[in-house]
């Protein structure tokens, strides 16, 4: 262990040669000269005896052993930072001081910000962050905790966990449901505006399940399903989303389901950490209260 912790200050500087593949790259990265980085990868080598790296033209390569140890150093580092970050984030009691959590918005708006809320008073916790991301590679993990993503496994690197599959329903106000042509036999949304997020697959998708016509529609693209809803409940279109959504306005009868047929949508709902965080006594918890939610109040 002694031996170990006689190069562990070299290791900023040998993770940033190994990126670069450049000693003058990583030297101006960290502000020395490219001399004091050589210096530092002449005494890593010599303390662990691993030949780390080869010319390569005017930069530099990991060697098989120096690329084995660099993938040691980084989990190293990455397991080092989560764990000084875990170690901020408690007060001298042991209470947890702070907590940034990523939902998708229209499920923020639906149920997802106020089960965030209780937990975070629930656990005297007096920092709280909900930011805002659709899918895994648009969460800022360095500053993330835990996140509730609309997209689809694998995810590289983190822990994750099913929060619940997505059949997709129509849906609309009650005082647009007279303009739907229903009683017919070739049913049809003529002059009926269909509110999506994407290019039209999925009203294409659900209109051959249902057996209707979608000629003479109205299109409205929105950024987001939570516009989608949104207009929906104000009278101004059909919207095709999940029940997960829009459970309360159905329940309050600011919306109906005028169509029985539903479709499985293309992504799921999935909770995700990063892996070296998932143990952590808060974020198990937190995960816990999100699907026993969901368990209570199923789709």
């Amino acid at each position: 262990m002694a031996r170990t912790l006689t190069f562990l200050h070299y290791l900023p500087a040998f993770e940033a040669v190994a990126r670069l593949k450049s000693v003058r790259g990583a030297a101006q990265e960290l502000n020395l000269s490219p001399g004091a980085v050589s210096f530092q990868m002449k005494k890593l080598a010599d303390a662990t005896g691993i030949t780390l790296f080869e010319k390569d033209g005017r930069n530099v390569a990991l060697t098989a052993a120096g690329a084995d140890f660099a993938q040691a150093v980084l989990v190293s580092l990455g397991h080092l930072e989560s764990a000084t970050r875990s170690a901020r984030a408690w007060d001298s009691s042991g209470r947890p001081m702070s907590l940034t959590v990523s939902v998708p918005t229209a499920l923020g708006i639906a149920w997802l910000t106020s089960t965030i809320v209780e937990f975070a008073e629930s656990n005297n916790i007096p920092n709280l962050t909900i930011n805002e991301a659709i899918s895994a590679d648009e969460v800022t993990w360095e500053a993330t905790d835990l996140a509730v993503v609309y997209d689809n496994p694998p995810f590289a690197g983190l822990h994750w966990r099913s929060l619940s599959e997505v059949r997709l329903n129509t849906v609309c106000s009650p005082m647009l449901f007279p303009r739907l042509d229903l009683q017919h036999r070739e049913r049809k949304l003529n002059g009926v505006t269909l509110l999506h997020e994407d290019e039209g697959e999925e009203w294409a998708k659900w209109a051959i399940a249902a057996r209707v016509s979608l000629e003479g529609s109205g299109r409205v693209r929105v950024d987001s399903v939570a516009q989608a809803v949104a207009s929906a409940v104000q009278g101004k279109g059909l919207a095709l989303v999940s029940d997960v959504l829009t459970r309360s306005y159905l329940v309050e009868g600011r919306l109906i389901q005028p169509f029985s047929t539903s479709i499985n949508a293309g992504r799921g709902y999935h909770i995700l950490c990063q892996e070296a965080r998932a143990k952590e006594p808060l974020i198990e918890a937190l995960i816990d209260r999100i699907i026993d939610y969901l368990r209570r109040n199923p789709a």
